[in-house]
C-alpha cells in the first residue's frame, strides 16, 4: 500500500510539474475580467457560446484583441504562471479524468473558457457556458490540465488597448 501511494504521490507531481506555479499577484485586467464575468454564473451571456463570455469580458474591460481567437498575449504555460482572467482557446482537447468512483472522458473540439481561480500548477477552475454540464448559462468547473491527453489548449494573458 505504502508503495502505491508513493508512486501516485510522484506521479501527481510530475504532472504538477510541468506548468509553472501559481502567481502571487492577479494583474488588474486579469481581475477585472474575473469581476465582470461573476455576475453572470448561472445566466446566459448573448446567444450562450462559450465565445460570448471572452467577447463580454474582453470588451467591458477595453482590453485588446483580434474579435476572432487571439484574446491577448500568448503565454507559454511551462514558463509563465496562469492567472484568474486568463483566457484558453481549446483545439480538438480530449480528457481523461479519473475519480475515486472510476473516470470519464471530457472534449473540446472548439471550446473558449476563462481561469476563474488557480489552485496549484494546473489544477484549475474554469468559468464558461456552452458545456455538457451547464447548458449555455455560465458555470465554474474544475480542471486540471494533467488530464489533457490529446489537441491543443491556447493560453492568452488579456492586455489593455493603447
Amino acid at each position: 500500500m505504502k508503495v502505491l501511494f508513493c508512486f501516485l504521490f510522484v506521479c501527481s507531481l510530475a504532472s504538477a510539474q510541468e506548468f509553472a506555479a501559481p502567481c502571487k499577484d492577479v494583474p488588474a485586467l486579469n481581475q477585472a475580467i474575473v469581476d465582470v464575468l461573476k455576475p453572470y454564473i448561472g445566466k446566459k451571456i448573448g446567444r450562450g457560446e462559450c465565445w460570448d463570455a471572452a467577447e463580454l469580458a474582453l470588451n467591458k474591460v477595453n482590453a485588446d484583441w483580434d474579435g476572432l481567437y487571439v484574446f491577448g498575449r500568448e503565454i507559454d504555460i511551462k514558463k509563465e504562471c496562469i492567472q484568474p482572467g486568463d483566457i484558453i482557446q481549446f483545439d480538438k482537447v480530449e480528457m481523461e479524468v479519473k475519480t475515486e468512483n472510476g473516470s470519464y472522458s471530457e472534449s473540446f473540439y472548439q471550446h473558449t473558457a476563462i481561469v476563474y481561480k488557480v489552485n496549484g500548477a494546473g489544477d484549475l477552475q474554469l468559468i464558461h457556458q456552452n458545456t455538457g454540464q451547464f447548458g449555455r448559462k455560465m458555470g465554474v468547473t474544475d480542471f486540471n490540465l494533467a488530464n489533457k491527453t490529446k489537441g491543443t489548449m491556447m493560453f492568452y494573458r488579456p492586455v489593455k488597448k493603447n
